[in-house]
């Protein structure tokens, strides 16, 4: 369906279209997941992307399981083909791009997992609204191991595995650690006080026109809408209908933002200040290309990438060759190449050895690892490119997959019914189409479904056997066969092993029967599949031919040249070498910052204190060789409590632990801006951890948070190795450096005593190091005057300061930043005191000039209070400038909201550099004080609760526009 600019406009001047809220913004299906493709890129770079996911799932039979294998995944896609605007809710698709499948028991399969097969993993996930605590920042973000519902396609065919497959993701989902499962989409920003600064938002999803048609060219197009309530709404709005329209016009747009009529008199002409607080991941901003005002007002453009935002081409999607090349090439934010102060890295995620990562020259040429060093049919590799410029890091990263046969058929051995069908698919390197063939004795019909697939049914006659096997050729420049088995019954002589995934050419094997039935009746052995042979005896030898293929071995009991029960074993003859990777460990130990005596550590309450752990992982040599923990073994680490509890993590967004979240400890992989708990006098414990041999030692670094008081809790760490096994520090019978006891240290309730307020006079004569008596000189003798009260905490340095709500149920629009006192109450009263304030928070730059409430020309009647800082501010301290004037009569303001508003005391909310939060209040003194605007107080009031309204303090120049 048609949804042009001209009938968008034509709807939007028919009436307000922000239902009420402050303004609203639509995010396109395309770009957001571009997005996702963008965040999910920048993860490889890290090693936060989504782990790969093994299971074992048992079937309904007797010894039937499915070995699901390193199944990964590709970027999330967003579809809103079934979204609704009365909730957030969408689908998110991620495709699986590579992985193993064998089933064991009656039916043997072996299946490798590529895209090209089509596979799917699929959630329905709600757009959820995250809040920062410290850093006043809404994020519109998904969470993976929220989602309601999680489907798959694996085993479509199949129910019973099929339930059982999305009952074990469901789990493993719901499971990731938030570095891992949580994406965003966009942020708003919340701090600011003037009369655009957002204060909440609800987000919902919309269905593009025509999108929810199945088979239409936009199915599952659509966008995110965030309806923004604004500090000039005095409410929020409505809930949107289903009648909504859909703001995202035809043509070159991906977004727009639309300001409510009602509060146009407060945006510029370019609008840019609303602009400025959407944001997005992955240097992506918000560029308008059109501006309408049919009412509300419209800004219409796209998210696009900034110049400093680099990608890699191919990014995604490239296959290629054990051995073979491939050309990356590294293209800023326009799409210009960028040669010049690259350094490149290539690394393969399971790779033990460096010769397992493959190689990347300074052009960007990447050379897989030879078959001989890959371990397995498919590998994942990661690309990365880095560059600065002006004194920042900028990186790019992409994914490809390294195979190791040119021709990959799939299953190359298939088991199934013979009153079934079976399908074969093929991936093949080379440009050629591939064809397949059926080879002597043919058993059924070959139906080619095109150039890459095809589908095998018996005859009649065949599900007569009790077993047969038919091979099916697949050429490409090469050939590969596929033995497709075809069982008819339960076979009753089972043998061991029945499937070996890797057997090297001219290698042997012993088979054998796990149950010996009629033991007196002779038995057959033969091959039904491949070019190996077997004895008499059942010992089975690889051909020497080098080529991957399938043996299928068959052992059957004859009486009378009829057989009675038979057995089968499937042995894959392949290239691949045993997996170069470590056997034991030598070490595994846990300590309190980096040094082996850091046994005990402690840990504020805040939530936003960290306490730096390191993890280190020794592996023994084997055979003389030297191998490290693979990076998605490393990707496992993770902390426990003593009681086998795992300790959750938090996303790499979040500075700390939210006050709706605790108490809880959690963990982190980012430094954040407050000071280490280990910079503070260290418990010292005993013994040290050796440090052995860095070529087969990994050392990771943890920061763990703790909200809320607790006792002394004792940690250990804990990883997966490849094979599936579980390894924990405490398993280390030595005990040294197993464990540690960490201490949560709970503040007393501050008093106003921990804090100083101090005077100095910058402008208007008197004492720089002024007294705070309201009666002194350096008031009565001199009228106008600027002073800088700077509070100061006497156990630490503040990092972060917020305005808050002074009373309990007041609005975000009620909170005030300035204050305001007449020297009496008479209507003719000239002589008046009013405040500004400023505050660098930790990390940001220094503030240049004096910020004030956003209403304060109102009450001056004049613009022209602006003023720069003085050389008196320091870094750390909360600034409050009192002025002191006489120009402005009392009766021309007191019946003015704004003057009740900035009547009312400042209150405070700020945080230490041990993330400790404090509340305290400033005000004038009582006004029975003679001269009391002339001096300011503080006290600690009760603290606000967790609902109570806060805005981020920026240090705006209200009346320099």
């Amino acid at each position: 369906m048609s949804n042009s600019m001209k009938q968008l406009l034509e709807r939007m001047s028919k009436g307000s279209v922000t239902e009420g809220w402050g303004a609203v913004a639509a995010y396109s299906r395309s770009r957001l997941n571009r997005l996702l493709e963008q965040q999910y890129l920048a993860r490889l770079e890290d090693n936060s992307y989504l782990p790969p996911f093994s299971e074992v799932l048992a079937g309904q039979a007797v010894g039937q399981r499915v070995r699901v294998q390193r199944l990964e995944f590709g970027a999330p896609l967003l579809s809103f083909s079934s979204a609704s605007m009365e909730n957030s809710r969408a689908t998110l698709t991620m495709n699986i791009v590579s992985g193993t499948l064998d089933k064991l028991g009656t039916l043997i399969s072996s299946t490798v997992v590529t895209e090209a097969l089509g596979l799917w993993v699929q959630l329905e996930v709600d757009l959820e609204v995250v809040v920062g605590e410290v850093s006043r920042y809404g994020r519109v973000s998904l969470n993976l191991s929220h989602a309601a519902t999680i489907t798959s396609n694996l085993f479509e065919n199949t129910p019973d595995l099929n339930a059982l497959l999305t009952a074990a993701l469901q789990d493993w989902i719901h499971a990731l650690p938030a570095r891992y499962a949580v994406f965003e989409l966009g942020t708003v920003d919340f701090s600011g006080y003037d009369p655009l600064a957002p204060t909440r938002f609800i987000i919902r999803t919309q269905a593009a026109p025509g999108a929810r048609v199945l088979g239409a060219l936009n199915h599952g197009d659509g966008a995110v809408l965030v309806f923004i309530q604004l500090r000039a709404n005095a409410r929020e709005g409505m809930r949107p209908g289903s009648n909504y329209p859909y703001l995202i016009p035809d043509g070159d747009y991906s977004a727009t933002l639309v300001l409510n009529e009602n509060l146009l008199h407060h945006a510029s002409d370019q609008g840019l200040e609303l602009l400025a607080r959407l944001l997005f991941p992955e240097l992506n901003a918000f560029v308008k290309r059109e501006d309408h005002t049919p009412r509300d007002r419209a800004l219409f453009g796209n998210i696009d990438p900034l110049r400093t935002q680099l990608t890699l081409e191919p990014a995604l999607g490239a296959v290629i060759v054990a051995g073979e090349r491939q050309q990356f090439t590294l293209r800023d934010g326009f799409g210009q190449p960028v040669t010049t102060g690259v350094s490149w890295r290539a690394l393969s995620p399971q790779s033990h050895t460096e010769a397992g990562h493959g190689v990347i020259d300074a052009r960007g040429l990447y050379q897989a690892p030879a078959i001989a060093d890959m371990g397995n049919e498919l590998i994942t590799a990661i690309v990365t490119a880095e560059r600065e410029e002006a004194g920042q890091t900028y990186r790019a990263a992409a994914r490809l997959l390294v195979c190791a046969e040119h021709l990959l058929v799939t299953p190359s051995a298939g088991a199934f019914r013979p009153q079934q069908e079976q399908g074969l698919d093929v991936w093949n390197a080379g440009p050629k189409a591939a064809s397949f063939e059926l080879l002597e004795p043919r058993l059924g019909e070959l139906a080619i479904l095109g150039d890459k697939s095809a589908r095998f049914v018996p005859y009649r006659q065949t599900q007569r056997r009790l077993l047969a096997v038919q091979q099916v050729q697949a050429s490409a420049g090469e050939q590969r066969n596929a033995a497709l088995i075809m069982v008819n019954g339960e076979p009753l002589l089972p043998l061991e092993p029945p499937f070996m995934p890797r057997l090297g050419h001219g290698r042997t094997t012993q088979l054998s029967e796990v149950n010996r039935i009629m033991p007196n009746q002779a038995r057959r052995w033969r091959m039904l599949a491949g070019a190996g042979s077997v004895t008499p005896s059942g010992l089975f030898q690889a051909s020497a031919q080098q080529q991957p293929q399938s043996n299928v071995v068959a052992c059957e009991v004859v009486h009378n040249g009829v057989v009675f029960a038979s057995g089968y074993s499937v042995l894959k003859q392949t290239d691949l070498a045993e997996n170069d990777t470590w056997k034991a460990l030598s070490l595994f130990t846990i300590t309190v910052g980096k040094s082996g005596s850091g046994t005990v550590g402690n840990v504020a309450s805040s939530g936003y204190q960290q306490l730096e752990v390191e993890i280190t992982v020794q592996t023994q040599a084997v055979d003389g060789k030297d191998y490290k923990l693979s990076i998605d073994e490393i990707a496992t680490l993770a902390l426990y409590d003593r009681s086998g509890q795992v300790i959750a993590s938090l996303a790499d967004s979040e500075e700390g632990i939210a006050e709706d979240e605790g108490p809880a400890w959690r963990t982190s992989r980012v430094k954040n801006r407050f000071v280490l708990a280990n910079d503070s006098q260290p418990v010292v414990g005993e013994g040290a951890a050796p440090h052995g041999d860095e070529d087969r030692t990994i050392r990771q670094i943890f920061y763990l948070h703790r909200r809320g008081a607790s006792g002394s809790t004792v940690f250990y760490a804990g990883f997966k190795s490849d094979s599936d096994v579980w390894h924990y520090s405490t398993d280390f019978s030595r005990g040294l450096n197993s464990t540690i006891e960490v201490r949560v240290l709970t503040p007393e309730p501050y008093k106003s005593s921990d804090y100083t307020l101090v005077r100095k006079r910058v402008d208007g004569g008197g004492e720089d190091e002024g007294s705070v008596d309201p009666e002194s000189p350096d008031f009565d003798l001199h009228p106008v005057t600027t002073d800088y009260w700077l509070l100061d905490y006497r156990a630490g340095t503040f990092y972060t300061a917020d305005f808050v709500t002074a009373h309990e149920g007041d609005l975000e629009a009620d909170v005030n930043t300035s204050i305001v006192r007449w020297e009496s109450t008479y209507g003719n009263e000239v002589y008046h005191s009013y405040t500004g304030y400023a505050f660098q928070n930790h990390g940001q730059a220094e503030p240049k000039n004096i910020s004030f409430d956003d209403r304060m020309a109102e009450v001056l009647g004049r613009n022209d209070f602006a003023t720069p800082i003085t050389s008196q501010y320091e870094a750390g301290l909360l600034l409050i400038a009192n002025f002191r004037n006489r120009d402005r009569r009392l009766d021309a303001v007191r019946d003015l909201d704004e003057y009740a508003k900035m009547s009312k005391p400042l209150r405070v909310r700020l945080r230490d550099s041990k993330g400790n939060e404090h509340v305290v209040q400033l005000d004038y003194l009582p006004r029975s004080i003679i001269g009391d605007r002339n001096v300011l107080v503080h006290s600690v009031p009760s603290r606000p609760s967790g609902q109570s309204n806060v805005i981020r303090l920026t240090n705006r120049l209200e009346g320099a526009e």
